[in-house]
């Protein structure tokens, strides 16, 4: 039987691949989650990527998503640009708006129950294209693709913006099989886990 790569029947699949690595992820303890995540942005800090930046694009860990405070604080310290996403709709398609942040007391709860830069308009705002950017995702394959919860705020602010350098990071359980994408689902470059690190 002929494989079908319909739009609709991809993204089928991709919904239930999501479903499975999500309810896996939310199976995790705390303690888990801090002792993975600590692995995972180390191996980052250690990297040529991190050394070399000067803007790092970030997220606030949402649902047990790999935690990226100690990128943030060791960034901080190192004198780096950190800035968060604030994330709307507008005119009907995701919007992904990022602001430089020195603190973590900067950040309210948003969308989704996601913390993001609150006070906006004491913020600046980053308009450049970015050293680093650190994409949350649900779940990637080994080739670096990447499915994210759904709403395609990353995809398209990935396109638009095109950072140099985008890496997914994501806990061992969260590496799947190959699956087939959309044209416009967007590769990220690298995917760091806990056991490994994979390049697309």
């Amino acid at each position: 039987m002929e494989a079908d790569h319909t739009v609709g029947n991809i993204r089928t699949k991709k919904a239930l691949l999501r479903k499975d690595v999500l309810a896996k992820r939310h199976c995790m303890t705390r303690q888990e989650c801090e002792d993975l995540s600590a692995v995972i942005c180390r191996k980052f800090l250690e990297g040529d990527d991190y050394r070399s930046a000067d803007t790092i694009l970030l997220y606030k860990a949402y649902n047990n998503e790999v935690d990226t405070d100690m990128i943030f604080k060791k960034a901080v310290s190192d004198g780096k640009k950190v800035a968060f996403p604030l994330s709307r709709i507008v005119d009907g398609e995701p919007d992904l708006s990022f602001y430089f942040i020195n603190d973590l007391s900067q950040l309210a709860e948003g969308y989704m129950g996601i913390r993001e830069p609150k006070d906006t308009g004491s913020l600046t705002r980053f308009d450049g294209r970015a050293d680093v950017c650190i994409s949350p995702g649900v779940a990637f394959d080994r080739k670096c693709h990447r499915i994210g919860y759904g709403k395609a705020f990353y995809d398209r602010y990935i396109r638009l913006n095109t950072p140099q350098k985008v890496i997914g990071l994501a806990y061992d359980l969260q590496i799947t099989g190959d699956f087939e994408t959309e044209d416009s689902d967007v590769t990220v470059d690298l995917v760091i886990t806990d056991k490994a690190v994979y390049a697309s």
